[in-house]
């Protein structure tokens, strides 16, 4: 190939052109290079390939032209000549069709192609214009190149979609601007563009390199012509470009746009501004980079550009921004001065641009204000004017001291803490040039008084801000004296303070001359290492790890060292060796330290129980560290013999030391662990007091953790079951009692509870006789360990595995029965067992669920269990009402509740996992009943019947908090598993009545304090009971409206009630009107006010469930007129037409519902004004007419009226 080239190279250019262009450019592309590299000035070539490189340029972008705008190829040149006549066309019947479009697509491909190969020969062309602009003898002449290097540049564009010829183009463009070879200038219209966008879209940072090789070439451009737009519109891309704001390179080219045009400035400083609310830190900083070169090389009107609109703009945006990140990301671009202030006019510029502002910014009384000026001087102090005197130089100084330390004391505690750090950074950054007395002042005011400021943020800014302040090596010798001050703050409430002070401790630690101990006493260190949360703990272990497990001394040193820390605090020491592998102490080395504490503990050496506590937590706590690791547990498995496992339960006297010790064997997992099962059945069987000890419970799991990996779960089931057995015994006896003590009247209960007396006879324990109570509690915490196990899945899959499981349930269920029936006559009664038997039932049901067996007995379970408690505090609750001579105490009341809201939960738990089962409504009444049942409980304690103790009173509100989200959710599950062809249940609407009641009763008895408490948990669910309240009347027919408080257990709705007095009560106000003036409220019922107000909302935004709920209450307007309660008419006649639907806002057109109700109320309403004398029940009767005439007349007269009229006229057709 290359010796054909030289040939046709020999013969003439023309020849050389056209082989080459034949050969094809990939293939010709390295030859071309060598053959004319090789030519020497004395060839005819050097003098002909210019001139036929621009003719054959020229011809082929004329063809290139010809085949763009054709909508048909072209004839080649010499394919055809002009003079040969046109062929004749073939006529084409339908069938031929398919032909035609084969034809057509041949047609287009061919073209292409044709296109195709004119663009590479144009890339052949260029390229060897490029080798002869680029020879290295430079045997050409330029100016003979120019027209064909011209010719291609001013068609640039119409090779838009040739990449590759492009690129070709713009380079040699690049190389000809580089050389500076005339005409330069002619050569970067059209490439300069390109340049620019391909750097744009490719994103490549050669791109951005060869533009700003050719920046140059930007200055040749007029930008303020209007040509230019598109350009103009390029570079401005630039400036929000990741890669020109990334690259040095690219940053330079910015800033250098900023000489080229006044207008380009403001343009480019536009768009910068623009970025500022959004961009990242990397993005302004870039910002203020360019910003800052473009200043230093700008001059006159540009400079001013930035001085005086964009700076000065920016200094007052940074001190009246909206927020502090806006704020802060303008100081950034900012900072690109402030970093560079030695730069030489760079101080004078900060100092205009700021003094006139700030001074009088950090004085005023927006704080946000007087915050971002405070950013803004600690970001610019010193602030001074460099053209100035000593003396004034030294009282600006001193000014910018007075006003930071006054802020020190701002009433704003987010300025407070700023001025502490900025002040602790002032010091760290100028203390050569700060006096000596300014320094202590400063220091001492930040330790005397900001680390025992009031706020947690200001106290944690402190403790930074000395921390940052240390980092100065200057400060050393006067923070050594200081620093004890802040010695206090170990104990500080906020977790992220104490956290701070270690991290300054242990900074101090690695400073000569200091002593950590001197700043925080070791006692203190130790009391908080052994009671802080673990990431302090953790802290402190690291801390003290040189000193207590130093790795520089020998192991048994190091073992001595730690167990001399056990002993002085056994607590810390314990929580030393929970950490202190995680900081680096050596596992061989922890291995030795835990059989030195294992010998300890089995020494007859004189060491008190707490020592013994914390000597075995430090092991277990070791062990659980070791244990992941196979050859330390091995080894640790050997330490653990039979006799060593006894000698240690032995030795362990206190329920924190057995825990510890049953860790360990759950950690190791030795081969005589089995020594011990019977050890650990007893702990967890003394377990009086466990649901209220957070302790033991923690202790608990402990031995817990250890009988699950034993593998003794089963066992400790079985021995669960024994004692509740023993606690069912007791209740039979205990009901038999009282069963004679009682008269014939209640012999259908003693024959009850003899049926289940004889049922569990057979099983009664033997043994050592106690006491009722004592068996009672030690139930308790049986049933509270039964339900923790069910919470984790290891042990929830043991426990449901065991043998004992329906021996446990049944036993639990008779235990949970007694509770029902003597929580109001016994006060020790506790919800434990309930809460044990229906989480075990609801796991059960869990399980048997999975099984392929859908019809299998065990997944009624459920059920049984719902209708079982159901029926109990059904009947608890008949006895409570029935007992009238019964002394009702608080606690009584109490063990009520919360027995009530455990069997609600488990309603909801059971329903959400199985809305198969039919106890929807009997579910529905037994939440009535209950909250019926507080309603007249709260009432009785309002009137001084019940005499609650405040906190025996938030208990029984927090459960009863707990009922209403309870009872709520019920709602939900009925109205969702409804439909039309299952209607929800009316007890429904009947439950959402009594919650609103709740609402009232709750807000009236125990005030606004518990009303707002109860709001927040009703506040999710009002869309609920609004849905309830309105479900009647979707499903009945009008002239049933009144069947919803017919159906109602509880009488008329006691919220009605309140809302109409609310009604004429607010217009009472509002107006100067004596129709309302015998009407009181027994209360504000402001939490009630806002339920109100939410509904309303709620309601006129749903015009379907407004029109159902408006003619439920309608309907209440209608029991009112019947029994003569005018004001009850009155005040929801008001609620339903002045808040609900406004008649002269047209709302009442689709009501139908309510239509319908107002066509029974207005009737009787007229009627029942004729009936009455005047008066003020009359007024009332009147006035509440007044608002349902106009509706009557517009809605309901004129439409009978119309129908009165279409069967008269029918009647005279007749």
């Amino acid at each position: 190939m290359e010796k054909r080239l030289r040939s046709s190279l020999k013969s003439s250019a023309d020849e050389f052109l056209s082989s080459a262009a034949k050969l094809g450019f990939r293939s010709v592309k390295p030859s071309l290079k060598t053959l004319i590299h090789s030519l020497k000035s004395s060839s005819d070539v050097v003098s002909s390939l210019p001139l036929s490189l621009q003719h054959s340029i020229t011809e082929s972008i004329t063809l290139y032209k010809d085949l763009t705008s054709s909508t048909t190829a072209p004839s080649s040149p010499g394919a055809n000549s002009h003079l040969t006549p046109p062929t004749k066309r073939v006529r084409r019947s339908s069938r031929n069709k398919n032909d035609d479009v084969s034809d057509t697509a041949d047609e287009e491909t061919r073209f292409e192609t044709l296109k195709s190969d004119v663009s590479e020969k144009l890339q052949v062309f260029t390229y060897v214009v490029h080798m002869c602009v680029t020879h290295p003898d430079n045997v050409f002449n330029v100016s003979d190149l120019l027209p064909a290097v011209q010719e291609l540049h001013d068609n640039l564009v119409v090779f838009e979609l040739e990449s590759n010829l492009l690129s070709d183009i713009a380079c040699l463009c690049e190389e000809w601007w580089k050389r500076e070879f005339p005409g330069r200038d002619g050569l970067i219209s059209q490439s300069i563009p390109f340049l620019v966008s391909k750097a744009l879209t490719l994103k490549k940072k050669v791109d951005v390199h060869r533009v700003y090789g050719l920046r140059e070439a930007f200055a040749l451009f007029d930008f303020e012509d209007e040509s230019i737009e598109d350009l103009k519109l390029l570079l401005i891309r630039c400036l929000i470009s990741p890669l020109f704001l990334k690259m040095d390179e690219g940053r330079r080219f910015l800033a250098f746009l900023f000489g080229l045009s006044r207008q380009l400035v403001k343009e480019s400083l536009a768009m910068i501004r623009s970025q500022i609310p959004f961009g990242r830190k990397s993005m302004l900083e870039a910002y203020a980079d360019i910003v800052f070169r473009a200043w230093k090389a700008a001059e006159g009107e540009s400079r001013e550009e930035i001085e005086n609109e964009f700076l000065q703009q920016l200094v007052d945006g940074a001190i009246h921004a909206s927020s502090g990140s806006f704020a802060a990301s303008i100081r950034r671009i900012l900072g690109g001065f402030i970093i560079q202030r030695t730069t030489d006019g760079v101080e004078k510029l900060i100092f205009n641009l700021a003094e006139p502002v700030i001074f009088r910014s950090l004085q005023v009384a927006n704080s946000d204000v007087r915050q971002n000026a405070l950013h803004l001087l600690i970001d610019v102090f010193p602030l001074e004017d460099p053209d100035a005197t000593r003396e004034a130089k030294d009282t600006l100084l001193h000014r910018q001291f007075f006003l930071i330390e006054k802020l020190l004391m701002d009433d704003c505690p987010d300025i407070r803490a700023v001025a502490v750090e900025g002040s602790c950074r002032i010091l760290h950054m100028f203390w050569e040039t700060i006096p000596s007395s300014v320094i202590t002042k400063l220091i001492t005011k930040i330790l005397d008084d900001m680390a025992h400021d009031v706020c947690n943020n200001v106290r944690l800014s402190t403790v930074n801000a000395i921390i940052y302040l240390l980092g100065n090596p200057q400060s050393h010798e006067i923070l050594k004296v200081l620093l004890p001050r802040l010695g206090h703050l170990i104990l500080d409430p906020a977790l992220s303070i104490r956290t701070a002070i270690v991290d300054l401790l242990l900074l101090i630690k690695g400073i000569q001359n200091f002593q950590f101990h001197k700043v925080v006493h070791l006692d203190v260190l130790l009391s908080t290492l052994a009671y802080d949360q673990p990431l302090v703990s953790q802290k402190i272990t690291k801390l003290l790890l040189s000193s207590y497990f130093p790795t520089t001394v020998t192991p048994e040193e190091a073992c001595n060292r730690c167990v001399t820390l056990i002993k002085r605090s056994p607590l810390a020491g314990a929580r030393f060796c929970e950490f202190c592998l995680t900081e680096g102490a050596s596992p061989q080395s922890l291995s030795l330290l835990f059989k030195s504490l294992i010998n300890l503990v089995l020494s007859p050496a004189n060491i008190s129980s707490d020592q013994i506590d914390g000597i075995l937590m430090s092991a277990a706590n070791i062990c659980s560290n070791l244990a992941t690791e196979t050859k330390y547990q091995s080894a640790l498995k050997d330490e653990l013999t039979s006799k060593k496992l006894m000698s240690l339960f032995a030795a362990a006297n206190s329920g924190q030391a057995q825990a510890s010790v049953c860790s360990i064997v759950s950690s190791v997992l030795p081969d005589a662990a089995g020594v011990l099962r019977q050890e650990c059945l007893k702990l967890v069987s003394k377990c009086v007091g466990l649901s209220d000890d957070k302790e033991k419970q923690a202790q608990v799991r402990l031995v817990h953790k250890m009988m699950m990996s034993c593998g003794w779960i089963d066992y400790m089931l079985e021995a669960f079951t024994k004692l509740l057995q023993k606690t069912v015994n007791g209740c039979v006896d205990k009901c038999d009692t009282e069963s004679t003590k009682q008269d014939t009247s209640s012999g259908k209960k003693r024959k009850v509870k003899h049926g289940v007396k004889v049922s569990l006879k057979s099983n009664r324990t033997s043994g050592k006789k106690t006491s009722f109570i004592d068996d009672y509690t030690v139930s308790v915490g049986i049933a509270w360990q039964l339900k923790d196990l069910l919470k984790y899945s290891d042990t929830c899959k043991a426990v449901l595995g065991s043998k004992s499981l329906e021996s446990a349930l049944n036993v639990l269920k008779v235990i949970s029965e007694f509770d029902i029936m003597e929580c109001m006559q016994c006060d020790y009664i506790n919800n434990s067992h309930v809460v044990a038997y229906t989480s075990l039932s609801l796991h059960m049901y869990v399980k048997h669920s999975t099984l392929s067996n859908k019809d299998n007995h065990d997944l009624k379970t459920l059920e049984k269990t719902v209708e079982h408690l159901v029926n109990c505090m059904e009947k608890a609750y008949r006895t409570s009402a029935s007992r009238k001579s019964c002394k009702v105490t608080p606690c009584s009341i109490t063990n009520m509740v919360k027995l009530s809201t455990s069997i609600l939960h488990f309603i909801i738990d059971s329903s959400t996992v199985d809305r198969t089962h039919e106890c929807q409504e009997r579910c529905l009444s037994f939440t009535r009943k209950y909250v019926g049942f507080i309603i007249l409980n709260l009432r009785q304690h309002s009137h001084g019947l019940l005499e609650f103790q405040e906190e025996d009173l938030k208990e029984t509100f927090l459960c009863l908090k707990s009922s209403f989200t309870y009872a709520a959710k019920l709602l939900n599950l009925v109205l969702t598993s409804s439909s039309e062809s299952s209607p929800p249940s009316p007890e429904a609407h009947n439950l959402a009545n009594d919650l609103f009641d709740l609402i009232i009763a709750v807000e009236e008895h125990l005030g606004s304090k518990y009303g707002s408490l109860v709001l927040s948990a009703a506040k999710l669910w009002l869309p609920d009971m609004i849905l309830a309240l309105g479900s009647l009347q979707i499903q009945k027919s009008s002239s049933s409206s009144s069947s919803a408080f017919a159906e109602t257990k509880f009488g008329f709705p006691s919220w009605l009630l309140i809302l109409a007095k609310i009604e004429i009560f607010d217009q009472h106000e509002s107006e100067s009107d004596d129709i309302e003036e015998n009407v009181t409220l027994p209360s504000k019922f402001s939490t009630f006010r806002k339920v109100v107000e939410t509904m309303v909302g709620l309601l006129r935004g749903n015009q379907s469930v407004l029109d159902a709920v408006g003619a439920f209450l309608l309907s209440g307007s209608m029991v009112g007129l019947k029994k003569k309660d005018f004001e009850l008419l009155y005040g929801v006649l008001h609620f339903v037409c002045m808040k609900l639907a406004k008649h002269e806002d047209g709302e009442w057109v689709d009501l139908k519902l309510m239509l319908e109700s107002l066509q029974q109320v207005y009737p009787q309403m007229e009627t029942m004004a004729q009936e009455l004398e005047n008066g003020h029940e009359k007024k009332l009767l009147e006035r509440a007419r007044s608002w349902v005439e106009p509706i009557w007349s517009c809605y309901i007269h004129e439409e009978m009226k119309g129908k009165m009229e279409t069967e008269f006229s029918d009647l005279n057709m007749l």
